[in-house]
């Protein structure tokens, strides 16, 4: 016990000498799931095993080590949880010192003799996997990965090469900017394993001009590929989600992207959770890849967000806007410069242009939302008390935001939303004037000069009545964006009678939860512990779920992912009485968002007692007046309202 005891001193002493160090030697191990975790050593006595946790983060962030954590022989199941520690607390925050580097060693029972690789870990994720006890690196794992490497790259040049596709778009004021085709993008994931419990990423697509979501999945192979496909109607900068890491690429209709990914970008962004991570090993290929490299190989220097939400409160309104004009006039010389000096392109300096205007017009236009917000909270704020001055909304004749390049920039749909919902600008639901001009905007002074963005943003209002007068009254200068509206209406329409589910994966996993409610009408409840709008919705509705919750002929049922804790998800759906729940994987809920087209959440299905959809964008809110007026056979008003009236169902 003794000598236990003396090593254990031993190694505190070394963890505090380790502060002062600047790297370290990890052992080496099959596979990493984290940036933040590696194992430096391990040693076995006769009565212990010591394994040290080299922790690398950011300075001052905190990370936390509990009596969940566990190492594990990599062919058994049996977890080992520690007995001590030493360099952190059970429990307890440990916080990164400046050099970003810290040592803690954790205690556990001694490891049998004949164990060479164990598992680390905590609770139900591992960390890392197959760590070589003895230091060792099996030559054979290298050359089965790059025997895996070569095969991966061959399949995604040889599919670029099918696809090859030499119309790129000169301009972005050509005839040829809409253009409904496909995008596809195929790639490889290096370092990429089943084991780190993802084989899907998605690209949330929105139609701009119906506000339709169409997300994609992106099936990842075992091997480390992937590929994916949807529909574009214009050139776009978007991005691919990948184990919650984002990935941006431009995109044009008609071609395929390749994008060459290294896990250890993975694991880098995983550690530096502060900033906007900047990709190092990520490769573009295809008819677009050198024009993708030389977009994203520009740095915009975007303001600090959290900066301009605390402006939002301190600043009156005239200096807010005035200040970020400077700052947006700045940012608009600075990027003039970098674009002469590396001698870009005029199709690429138009995008990298178009993409400063837009964020900067929307921060100062995020400026009256924020501060509406801020005033319910704090009501004795003056400044957020101060109305806005008359010439607020000027800035928007300094640029020409009728320019198609505006579409294609990777912030248009919140530029386009906040314009929307600006006092001066916000959108009557008419046809009756060709020029979409509103008399209010015209007695303020302001050119309301933002054509496309205002065809948008009516568009918005109309659907999905509009798609009946398109084509008599034609508010859209281009036949193609207008047939394209005039698709989704019909669409809209179609999917009002009802539909079967197509056979597909994610429709698979729908089936499997709606299934054991055949003969019930359903209500399917998308949600998540971290969507605030989701909670309010369910806890609204409690009293519903109490009163209904033996209902022979209808159900709630309550979906959620992996980003909702087991904790929460066991307390929260037993305190709110969420009886049919399930929480499925998060691949799971990505198809389940492609089957059913939403990106957002909370989000509410209506299926029919056979397992028909009836509706996949169901408004719950008035759920129990559509009941009575869409199943008159099984339900009536006397199964909702205690003292039914009239006047009462209309009110639900």
């Amino acid at each position: 016990m003794k000598k236990i005891f003396n090593l254990f001193i031993a190694l505190v002493f070394a963890t505090k000498l380790f502060g002062q160090t600047r790297s370290i030697e990890h052992l080496p191990a099959e596979l990493q799931n984290s940036g933040i975790y590696h194992i430096a050593a391990i040693r076995n006595v006769d009565t212990a095993t010591f394994v040290d946790v080299h922790v690398t983060f950011i300075p001052g962030w905190w990370t936390m080590f509990s009596k969940k954590n566990f190492i594990k022989a990599i062919d058994s199941e049996q977890k080992m949880h520690p007995k001590g520690i030493a360099g952190a607390v059970f429990e307890e925050k440990l916080r990164t010192p400046k050099s970003g580097d810290t040592l803690v060693t954790l205690v556990f029972d001694p490891l049998p003799a004949n164990v060479a690789q164990i598992d680390f870990g905590e609770g139900e994720k591992t960390y890392i996997y197959g760590v070589d006890i003895h230091g060792k690196t099996d030559p054979t794992i290298k050359d089965s990965e790059d025997q895996k490497e070569e095969e991966a790259l061959e399949w995604v040049h040889a599919e670029l090469a099918k696809a090859e596709n030499p119309k790129v778009l000169e301009s972005y004021d050509s005839e040829d900017f809409f253009r409904r085709d496909s995008v596809r993008i195929v790639g490889y994931i290096k370092g990429y394993d089943p084991r780190l419990g993802f084989s899907s990423g998605i690209i949330y697509q929105t139609d701009q001009f119906t506000r339709e979501d169409f997300p994609a999945t992106a099936r990842i192979y075992e091997n480390g590929t992937f590929e994916v496909s949807y529909e574009a109607l214009y050139p776009e900068i978007s991005y691919i989600s990948i184990n919650d890491q984002v990935i941006e690429f431009y995109a044009e209709p008609g071609h395929t992207i390749g994008l060459l990914l290294d896990w250890e970008d993975f694991l880098q962004s995983d550690r530096y959770r502060d900033r906007s991570y900047i990709w190092q090993h990520i490769q573009y290929l295809g008819d677009l890849g050198k024009f993708n490299e030389n977009l994203f190989a520009i740095d915009l220097l975007e303001p600090d967000y959290n900066k301009l939400a605390d402006s939002q409160k301190r600043i009156m309104p005239n200096d807010f806007k005035n200040t970020w004009i400077e700052k947006w006039q700045a940012a608009s010389r600075r990027t003039d410069s970098v674009l002469i000096a590396d001698q870009v392109d005029t199709k690429l300096s138009s995008l990298v242009k178009a993409e400063v205007d837009v964020q900067y017009a929307s921060y100062i236009f995020e400026y009256t939302m924020a501060r509406d917000y801020y005033s319910k909270q704090d009501t004795s704020n003056m400044v957020l008390k101060t109305p806005l001055p008359d010439d607020y909304y000027n800035f928007v004749t300094t640029r020409d935001f009728n320019d198609q390049v505006y579409l294609a920039t990777s912030k248009f749909s919140t530029f386009i939303n906040r314009y929307e919902y600006a006092k001066p600008f916000r959108i009557r639901p008419s046809f009756t004037d060709s020029t979409l001009t509103q008399p209010e905007t015209a007695r303020s002074g302001l050119i309301n000069d933002i054509a496309l963005g205002r065809h948008i943003a009516v568009m918005l209002k109309q659907l999905p009545d509009f798609g009946k007068k398109l084509v008599q009254n034609q508010p859209i200068m281009y036949p193609i964006v207008a047939r394209s509206i005039k698709d989704y209406a019909e669409y809209v329409e179609a999917r009002r009678a009802g539909y079967e589910l197509p056979d597909t994966y994610g429709a698979q996993v729908f089936k499997k939860i709606a299934d054991k409610y055949k003969g019930k009408v359903l209500i399917v409840d998308f949600w998540a512990e971290w969507c605030g709008p989701c909670r309010t919705g369910i806890e609204r509705h409690l009293a519903d779920r109490e009163r209904y919750a033996d209902h022979p002929d209808f159900a709630f049922v309550f979906v959620t992912d992996e980003s909702t804790s087991e904790k929460f998800y066991r307390d929260y759906t037993k305190k709110q009485k969420m009886v049919n729940s399930y929480k499925v994987s998060n691949d799971e809920y990505r198809a389940l968002r492609e089957l059913f087209r939403f990106n957002g959440i909370p989000h509410y299905i209506l299926v029919g007692a056979e397992g028909r959809i009836f509706d996949d964008k169901y408004m719950m809110r008035s759920w129990k007046s559509d009941f009575v007026k869409r199943f008159p056979d099984k339900f009536k008003r006397e199964d909702f309202l205690d003292n039914p009236s009239a006047k009462e169902l209309s009110q639900n």
